[in-house]
């Protein structure tokens, strides 16, 4: 299982300064066939310690198994924060 993008990313505004939510559409591939793209909701919130928590949810019923799609989603949005490609 792998994310090939996540795309359409918009933010969605928040009053609180110390977490950032957007929404997007994320295309997972498992094998070597890649699944319709899934909306998805996530958050960045950073910690009393300086690092980042990130959550994962979907708006609509995914067609793979959740939780390994959770694990490597929170991944690429890491990678996605850290490069500079969130708005």
């Amino acid at each position: 299982m792998k994310v090939e993008a996540i795309t359409d990313i918009e933010r969605v505004p928040l009053a609180i300064d110390y977490r950032r939510m957007y929404r997007g559409t994320a295309m997972i591939s498992i094998g070597d066939r890649t699944v319709p793209g899934s909306r998805i909701e996530f958050a960045l919130e950073l910690s009393a310690l300086g690092g980042h928590e990130v959550s994962v949810s979907f708006l609509e019923s995914a067609d793979y198994p959740i939780v390994p799609a959770i694990r490597i989603l929170k991944d690429h949005i890491k990678l996605l924060d850290r490069d500079g490609g969130l708005p």
